[in-house]
């Protein structure tokens, strides 16, 4: 990254904290190489000083002045006018190719105009930013409480700078509470040009020191796909990907509500939600919040004769969700795969200690797909995916997803069978095949019939389709096992969990050491995963999400006609934030026009990754109106290029 392309955002406690000074030793020090920019002032400009102080500098004109020395957003309406929007500003800020700072007024949270807050634009801007603050007495407070408050909103400085005398106690707190580096800078005793020179030469150590401790990570950051995808083509393995797929990886230097920020400079709609996990949106700031919060006391601790705080919280919020929350049990892993492979031990494992170890055999359905794990891949047997290892799998097989079929093989290999497990509503991975709440229902009645366990993998579904579980939409479906992972923790931290219902939990619950679960791993009931999990779950009891779920499919209805009739369309499938638009194309997951699919996509600024010849979205809940259009208009574009 070269330094003409650097920004950088000064911020203050509030007012008076030492913005302005900050600004004029940057300046003084790095001279005409950095410009300054203030958007909005009131009273005595900052920006006249600047010019009086240092005549080599650009500054570049603010977008209002006010003579009246109040907050701008007072000021403008004590005139009768008001202050753009952050979309405008934005849009208004100096096209230069010279670095500069901007300087901010106030304090972060300091109203920056009818609706919005000045953090609202700080964080739109997405440059580094400091915070600066007085190292007088009170810096400490002061400096965490607004860092922490900024952090609730997704947003936190890159580094502190503290003007005034060397404090080097609040330097080693504020970094220890915080996680963010400390410098500190003299206080000019007098306003002349001759002093901020003087002081920027003797802290000429610190200004170059912090200059590139702000930029030395974004030059990483920023560099060119030129640079890391060769590296990364050399040395990583992609899940699902060719090691000659001639489609680079996309570079992302960072993320936020429903887009992803490349290396290159393209910010692009993520429009399955990073593999189905990102709930709310990237960064989403309660699930920040609390990551932060947590990870300041706590990383890990065995899950074996320990526990903590997060795992019960998160264990009583899914179980109020069943229909046997005193009774049933959850068993945390970490990642769908292993929810699978818990949920199909246990169920074997209840057979066996019923004097029935043949049933060992499991039903899967068709386009069905639940991980990687032998288990997993056992039951999903699809022949892209796993033909190669099939000596290797499990006794398990599959069928049509139809009760008949289901109904006609439990007749003849029910003895045989422990469980039968499937996707509810929604077949993921197979293509986002869709059954009706009523298919459902009668396949677990049918297990019921036969005495076999009913399995409902929920890792996928749990919230996309407009209830808790998407098995919720058959009123009487309630399943010995279910499976969850995915959006648990928000899409932050890996976690996953197997609840199992009392039917399950009494071949275990014995004094018995010899009839324990043996099953676990390192990282079970991670504290951090389960902390993001817990605020997670008492966002989504709040209910708000089912708003948005509605929201999204109301988008997606309204250009289902026009998507269907497409010549090239085979069929349209929705439900909830689902939308799935199925090509006429051969080839199933390895049809050629997947990869096109996702090269015309990103062309028009949206991220998708279709399964074979089928487009689909799933993006985040809080994604825009206009994201959601922009998602459709580059499902059209792709399938304009079948015409």
């Amino acid at each position: 990254m070269k330094q003409n392309s650097f920004r950088m955002i000064v911020l203050g406690t509030d007012t008076d904290a030492g913005k302005s000074t900050f600004s004029l030793l940057w300046l003084a020090h790095f001279g005409s190489t950095w410009g300054y920019w203030k958007p909005f002032q009131t009273g005595s400009p900052d920006s006249e000083k600047i010019r009086q102080a240092l005549p080599e500098v650009k500054v570049y004109p603010a977008i209002q002045h006010f003579a009246e020395a109040v907050a701008p957003a007072l000021a403008a309406q004590n005139v009768g006018q008001t202050i753009p929007s952050v979309q405008a500003v934005v849009a208004s800020q100096p096209q230069v190719s010279e670095p500069y700072l901007i300087e901010t007024f106030g304090g972060p949270f300091s109203p920056l105009n009818h609706s919005e807050l000045q953090i609202e634009l700080v964080r739109a801007l997405e440059y580094p930013s400091i915070l600066v603050s007085s190292s007088a007495v009170g810096a400490i407070g002061r400096v965490v409480g607004q860092v922490k408050a900024m952090r609730s909103e997704g947003f936190s400085p890159r580094a502190i700078v503290l003007i005034g005398p060397h404090d080097p106690y609040a330097e080693r707190e504020i970094t220890k509470h915080l996680g963010i580096k400390v410098f500190s800078l003299p206080q000019p005793t007098l306003w002349s040009s001759s002093e901020y020179r003087s002081l920027a030469k003797s802290s000429a150590v610190t200004l170059d020191s912090l200059h590139d401790y702000l930029f030395a990570e974004s030059s990483f950051e920023q560099r060119s796909p030129n640079d890391l995808i060769p590296r990364d083509q050399k040395v990583v393995w992609h899940p699902y990907t060719s090691l000659r797929d001639a489609q680079p990886p996309l570079e992302v230097v960072s993320s936020h509500q429903e887009f992803l920020q490349l290396a290159d400079g393209r910010k692009v709609i993520d429009a399955f939600s990073s593999w189905w996990t990102i709930l709310h949106g990237h960064c989403y700031p309660p699930l920040m919040q609390t990551l932060r919060e947590v990870s300041m006391n706590l990383d890990h601790v065995v899950f074996a004769g320990a526990t903590h705080r997060y795992a019960v919280e998160v264990a009583e919020r899914l179980l109020k969700q069943t229909r046997w929350p005193k009774q049933g049990r959850a068993f945390f892993s970490d990642n769908g795969s292993t929810a699978i492979e818990v949920a199909l031990k246990l169920a074997y494992l209840c057979w066996s200690r019923r004097g029935e170890k043949q049933r060992s055999l499991f039903i899967g359905f068709e386009n069905g797909y639940h991980g990687d794990t032998f288990g997993a891949m056992s039951i999903s047997r699809d022949p892209i995916y796993f033909g190669e290892i099939e000596p290797m799998l499990l006794r398990a097989i599959q069928i049509p997803l139809c009760p008949n079929r289901l109904d006609e093989t439990l007749k003849t290999k029910g003895s045989e069978v422990a469980g039968v497990v499937i996707e509810p509503l929604v077949q993921g991975a197979g293509g986002m095949q869709m059954h009706t709440p009523q298919t459902l229902q009668e396949i677990q009645n049918i297990c019921r019939s036969h005495g076999v366990f009913f399995i409902a993998d929920e890792i996928m579904t749990a919230f996309r389709t407009g209830e808790f579980w998407a098995h919720q939409a058959a009123v009487d479906v309630n399943p010995d096992l279910i499976c969850l992972s995915k959006t648990l923790t928000g899409g932050v931290l890996p976690l996953a969990v197997t609840l199992a219902s009392p039917e399950i939990v009494q071949y275990f619950d014995t004094p018995d050491r010899s009839k324990s679960f043996f099953h676990g791993h390192s990282f079970t009931g991670n504290p951090l995963a389960c902390a993001l999990a817990a605020r997670n779950l008492e966002l989504v009891d709040r209910g708000d999400w089912k708003k948005e779920v509605r929201r999204i499919q109301s988008v997606w209805n309204q250009f289902l006609p026009e998507l269907q009739s497409h010549p090239a369309v085979r069929e349209v499938r929705s439900l909830g934030t689902i939308l799935a638009v199925e090509v006429h194309a051969s080839g199933g997951y390895l049809a050629e026009v997947g990869p096109r699919f996702r090269t015309l996509a990103l062309e028009r600024g949206v991220f998708l990754r279709p399964l074979g010849n089928v487009l689909y979205a799933m993006p985040p809940l809080q994604t825009s109106q206009q994201s959601l259009e922009k998602i459709i208009y580059a499902i059209q574009g792709c399938l304009q290029t079948l015409e």
